[in-house]
């Protein structure tokens, strides 16, 4: 199920993570407990944002960082003190919580984008950043009720 969305013209998510954590509350009427970024995210500043959400961000390219946690044993004990925030969080990755996690992120976040193709949507049919803004929202409206559907949910009777 797709909780948030919405689209950018820059080049990386860096500035999104906030503004996505802020949807995902107000339409899904609370934060997730844990979430999974991809290395578009990373930034030190959005690695302050995990207060009330557990945040696994990548901090490298997606190959990069699942090359390294194939090849590392998870580290014990308490994360050491005067590591950079960078230093944090790929040590984080590398717990098994975050490994177990971010192992999720390629078979609940990717297989989306491949759906979307697969309905149809190669391309925008509206131009301009507000038009194509509302068409996402609508393909990715579609795509929850497809998922519902599929899952046998039907509303209750009146």
């Amino acid at each position: 199920m797709i909780v948030a969305q919405g689209i950018t013209q820059e080049e990386n998510d860096r500035r999104q993570l906030a503004p996505m954590l802020k949807s995902c509350e107000t339409q899904a009427g609370r934060l997730p407990k844990e979430l999974l970024c991809d290395a578009g995210y990373w930034s030190q500043a959005n690695a302050g944002l995990g207060e009330d959400v557990e945040l696994l961000i990548a901090t490298q390219k997606d190959w990069k960082i699942r090359k390294k946690l194939a090849e590392s044993e998870a580290p014990r004990g308490r994360i050491p003190h005067g590591l950079t925030v960078t230093q944090r969080m790929e040590l984080k990755l590398l717990t098994k919580k975050g490994k177990a996690g971010y192992k999720q992120r390629g078979s609940t976040i990717e297989p989306v984008f491949g759906q979307m193709v697969m309905r149809g949507l190669t391309r925008f049919m509206l131009k301009g950043v507000e038009k194509v803004g509302m068409e996402w929202s609508l393909w990715c409206t579609t795509h929850n009720l497809l998922k519902l559907w599929r899952a046998g949910w039907r509303p209750e009777s009146a």
